[in-house]
């Protein structure tokens, strides 16, 4: 199993520096590393143009530096496209502050063999925050009468060598490269939020997806409170993914829930929401239905509400 790890990285170099020393430690190391530098005003650009340089048998290194910000789902679009053109069987995605174990390669492999599927789409690792487990990072989709919503797997199913979900991030994911040619990019104009998920709907389509919880991956998200902009883009790309996906009468659910734990008297009171997110968020579900995706020239990154 050759793989090409794809790293997408915005003005966090310190965390980047520490995850490129840990994937060069790798007891499997990748055929590839490659770093997709998305616009980085930190000093990012410098480091990797000396990183590039530095010769680690085995591994061959690869540097993209993108005009702008491109968010997550533009960053890992770019990455995937340079995986498709290497000579390897799978792509493996993370971001810059989601540090491997040292076996976490070798277990994707080990274990994928043990795997009795020959449509695999996709592999991923279990997911840490410190020593917490962080389930929502691989889920199953549930569907009923009320809605849609995506499900963390329990942790009985953790210790299985393996099991199966719907849903992945883009933290710890490696993707079979054949089945990345086959179906389309990521969805770029998402910019953040649930590309990830609207691409493993597609992924399986075409296979099935296996999470390997002895392939462990550690992602150091911390207590920072979400900014308020992002809210924007988690609303109307949530909206936009279950009208291209699911039943006219799911997206109606969805809508009515988005709208109220957002826009209603409800956010105000339950979770103290100004009158500006929930303008915010209004007009997010309005461009999750009409379609009108990209960067929202109002809600961009630091722009908090």
């Amino acid at each position: 199993m050759e793989i090409a790890v794809v790293l997408v990285t915005f003005n966090r170099l310190k965390n980047l520096k520490v995850t490129l020393d840990n994937y060069v430690s790798q007891n499997k190391l990748p055929k590839y590393i490659v770093v997709v530098d998305n616009a980085s005003t930190d000093g990012t650009n410098e480091y990797l143009n000396e990183w590039k340089k530095k010769n680690i048998q085995g591994i061959e290194k690869k540097v993209i530096t993108a005009n702008r910000n491109l968010g997550g789902s533009g960053g890992f679009a770019l990455g995937i496209e340079e995986g498709c053109k290497l000579d390897c069987d799978y792509i493996f995605l993370a971001d810059d502050d989601a540090v491997p174990e040292e076996n976490m390669l070798s277990e994707l492999e080990r274990q994928s063999k043990r795997i009795p599927d020959k449509k695999i789409a996709a592999l991923c690792t279990a997911i840490y925050n410190y020593d917490k487990h962080e389930y929502m990072h691989r889920c199953n989709i549930k569907k009923n009468i009320f809605g849609i919503k995506f499900k963390g797997l329990p942790e009985s199913e953790y210790s299985k060598p393996f099991f199966k979900v719907d849903v992945l991030t883009f933290v710890g994911a490696c993707i079979s490269k054949e089945i990345a040619k086959k179906i389309d990019n990521v969805k770029t104009e998402y910019f953040i939020y649930f590309d990830d998920s609207e691409y493993s709907i597609r992924l399986n389509n075409e296979g099935n997806i296996y999470c390997i919880p002895s392939s462990i991956m550690h992602h150091d998200v911390g207590n920072d409170r979400r900014s308020s902009w992002k809210d924007y883009y988690d609303t109307r790309n949530w909206i936009d993914l279950v009208k291209v996906h699911y039943s006219y009468p799911l997206l109606v659910s969805a809508v009515i829930k988005m709208y109220l734990k957002r826009v209603s008297i409800l956010a105000k009171i339950a979770r103290n929401r100004s009158k500006e997110h929930r303008i915010m968020c209004k007009e997010a579900i309005k461009d999750g239905i009409s379609g009108n995706l990209g960067i929202n020239s109002k809600y961009k990154p630091g722009k908090d509400i």
